[in-house]
């Protein structure tokens, strides 16, 4: 028998061919790698050189994203981070100390030499506390007062800007100089006020003074939702309301600072823009026009967002970093094809330089003439960047640039980060600029191994160009769509099915025809002359939106509901993962997803919604059913709430309800409770007998003596908590089967709404004992 047949020598042979293998010649060698003891088993061997090799091909990968600036692209990965830390922080960290520790680890990241593993960990620290700190400084920045409590009272303010409700009346915004009962450190910067005297014109510049009804900024419609208190606090709204009776227009007092005096000019500047627009236009595509000059939306009609809506084109009316860059890059076009006619020019001198300027100029232009909205202002920093870049000799649209835009504005504006546009505009530009690194390396590599020869006739070029430009439409839009799809659904509640289709029809009309001409009627405005180049924008809006009614028609419904509430941030953890990183790191950006979708949950069902003022109430039933006991108030709120727990569907409230009037509203949940909402004080003392639930939205006080129903909410509830939702566990038999979840939680954080005790309540509104 040779010595390869025994056990003992055919394993040590074996062994030795396998240490040759992988590039180990002993265990000894091995033992002094990895500095393990001296009997080694062959399979914990072959493991633990497996996971050498593979630590050798993630160190070789990470050293290659290092060089190519990954840390620099995550950068505003870490700064939301430190954004999100702070405002979700349980108390309000001490100013002082955040700017020490923030200014200590920038000066360390500063001072190290190494781009070692030293450095990642304290340049992703001050990362991190920096974006602490820029929210912090935003805080501090926005501090205004607010409205404390619904009020009646006189107010003279000074308009600001002026748009339409949804009823089609004139909404302003007004610089308040005096509101009866508030003494001058209690105005709020701005209120939004509304007023029913449709007929009177009324323009910004004017003081108004009148009667009118006054309250907080309106918080979440259900708990866990959009808060538009919290965005209207960092803009400066103190309050919200409408006149009662048609204001007085007074004499204006010099009370605005430089900046509301620009805001005025501006605004007004816009008022006539609009009004030349609209002149010279049908209304229907006028009011369109006008959205996408000046970003006024208010005027268009609702059948007609609602169809944008379902098919993915509402991004059209919203000017964003699309418009922003048709206005720049036609501009840049024609004056380049301009200085085509001088030669000597073009030759001597740096002509593209020269047009990027006048693009600047131009997208400059266009951000005051849409008054400074905040999705401008992100679409405005961007170009800005691209356009420095082209300046600077360096490639416009890359990664980096979409990092330094992205930084600046979390820097300037960290509210921004919870916003569904910087979210949607973030994730679409991404995602492009990602994927079509991609596409062309991939697009060079095939043309370098392969040859065809190119067809130089006059139908061969022209067949190329419209392919290409349909393939590229096709591409861009799948990208895009599918990177905002999921924030749209999270916030919205709602996806385009055919949104794909909708913006292959749709997006050649705007980018050649209504954009362009659009600014070609702004350069003719000055002249009288806007009418010559508005007629092709009636016709290319006419074109957009019989293309959004004929896709809606076919398109199925696309309201997915609520989703778990950390959905949205494991979908961004996944997509910056998988944009940012150019190796196959990309693979990891399943972890986030796999980590993290065993722990997902659907929110759960409540039973009531009772809206911020308590006027809309719902009912959920079993299933999918949602029945509304006042189907007419706050159509707008309960569209929010149809679409997210019903799939967009209402069923009919005659169900729901056993009797239902102005004064008081009885039904029988599907747990036995029963419900009373109480409008009259006189039925107080029957409803208090019978009720399990007992909710009255109009009185301050509510005593039942003889019985006491399990549940009771007035009207300090709603106007201290906001939105309430409220659950009713039927598998309790003991106390408290109900819970209860508001829009607005107890905080003492700058931006929550103040809490007052019912006591300061009482006293306020005068109300005795007996609560009547």
């Amino acid at each position: 028998m040779t010595g390869d047949r025994h056990p003992e020598n055919r394993s040590e042979n074996s062994t030795k061919s396998e240490l040759r293998v992988t590039g180990l010649k002993t265990p000894s060698d091995f033992e002094k790698r990895f500095r393990e003891p001296v009997r080694v088993t062959k399979m914990r061997f072959l493991l633990s050189n497996l996971l050498l090799l593979q630590r050798d091909r993630i160190s070789a990968a990470f050293a290659w994203e290092l060089e190519r600036g990954i840390v620099f692209n995550f950068l505003p990965v870490f700064l939301a981070i430190g954004i999100g830390m702070y405002f979700f922080a349980p108390a309000e960290p001490l100013p002082g100390v955040l700017t020490l520790t923030a200014a200590i680890l920038c000066l360390a990241a500063y001072r190290i030499q190494t781009r070692g593993r030293l450095f990642l960990i304290v340049a992703v620290m001050a990362s991190i506390l920096t974006g602490m700190l820029a929210a912090k400084l935003s805080v501090l920045r926005a501090d205004t007062p607010q409205i404390e409590r619904q009020m009646t009272a006189v107010v003279t303010g000074i308009i600001l800007g002026i748009d339409q409700n949804r009823r089609g009346s004139p909404r302003m915004i007004l610089k308040p100089t005096s509101i009866e009962g508030l003494s001058e450190e209690q105005l709020p910067k701005k209120i939004r006020v509304s007023s029913a005297a449709g007929k009177v014109q009324y323009h910004t510049g004017m003081q108004l003074m009148g009667l009118a009804r006054i309250q907080p900024v309106s918080g979440p419609v259900y708990p866990g939702s959009y808060d538009f208190s919290f965005f209207g606090w960092f803009n400066g709204l103190g309050g919200s309301g409408f006149f009662m009776g048609k204001p007085e227009i007074v004499t204006r007092s010099n009370a605005l600072t430089a900046r509301e005096k620009m805001t005025v000019m501006i605004n007004a500047v816009r008022d006539g823009i609009e009004q030349r627009v609209i002149a010279a236009m049908p209304e229907t595509s006028g009011n369109v026009a006008v959205a996408l000059i000046t970003g006024d939306k208010s005027r268009i009609p609702e059948n007609v967002q609602q169809s944008l809506r379902n098919t993915g084109l509402a991004h059209i009316l919203a000017i964003s970093g699309l418009h922003m860059a048709l206005v720049t890059l036609t501009l840049i076009a024609c004056i380049r094809f301009i200085f085509s006619f001088f030669p000597n020019v073009v030759l001597h001198y740096p002509v593209k330089k020269w047009a990027v300027c006048f693009g600047f100029v131009a997208a400059t232009l266009y951000l005051f003439l849409s008054g400074f909205g905040i999705a401008t202002q992100r679409a405005w920093i961007m170009i800005s960047v691209m356009l420095l870049a082209v300046l600077l000799d360096k490639r416009a649209i890359t990664m980096r640039s979409v990092a330094v835009s992205a930084c600046i504005i979390l820097l300037v504006s960290p509210e921004s980060l919870f916003a569904p546009g910087f979210q949607m505009s973030f994730a679409a530009v991404a995602a492009l600029v990602s994927g079509y690194e991609v596409l062309t390396k991939r697009r060079r590599e095939r043309a370098e191994n392969s040859f065809s020869p190119v067809g130089t006739s006059l139908v061969a070029r022209a067949t190329s160009g419209i392919t290409g430009h349909v393939s590229g439409l096709v591409v861009t839009s799948l990208i895009a769509g599918t990177a905002t799809a999921f924030v749209a659904a999270w916030h919205f509640h709602q996806v385009a099915p055919l949104g794909l289709l909708a913006n292959v029809l749709a997006m050649p009309i705007v980018g050649f025809i209504i954009m362009p001409f659009a600014l070609f009627s702004m350069l003719l405005m000055p002249y009288g002359l806007e009418a010559i180049a508005l007629w092709p924008v009636d016709y290319g809006i006419t074109w957009v939106i019989e293309i959004a009614r004929w896709v809606d028609s076919l398109s199925p419904v696309g309201i997915p509901g609520l989703m778990p509430g950390n959905s949205l941030l494991v979908f961004g953890m996944s997509l910056a993962i998988l944009t940012l990183f150019r190796t196959w790191f990309r693979m990891l950006a399943f972890v986030p997803v796999l980590i993290f979708l065993p722990l997902m949950k659907f929110p759960e069902r409540p039973d009531v919604l009772v809206s911020e003022n308590g006027r809309a109430i719902a009912i959920l039933e079993e299933g999918e059913a949602i029945s509304l006991l006042y189907p007419r108030r706050n159509q707008f709120v309960t569209n929010i709430w149809s679409k997210a727990w019903s799939g967009g569907r209402v069923s009919d409230p005659e169900i729901a309800k056993e009797y239902c009037n102005s004064e008081r509203c009885i039904s029988t949940l599907r747990s036995g409770h029963r419900l009373h909402i109480v409008y009259d004080p006189d039925l107080l003392k029957s409803s208090c007998n019978q009720a399990d639930i007992l909710i009255a939205p109009r009185l301050w006080w509510v005593n039942c003596r003889a019985r006491k129903p399990e549940l009771i909410l007035k009207r300090y509830d709603f106007e201290q908590r906001g939105s309430h939702a409220i659950y009713i566990d039927s598998a309790k038999h003991q106390m408290p089967a109900i819970t209860v979840q508001t829009g607005l939680p107890d905080s003492t954080r700058p931006w929550s709404r103040d809490v007052r005790t019912i006591d300061e309540v009482r006293a306020l509104q005068k109300i005795n004992d007996t609560g009547e």
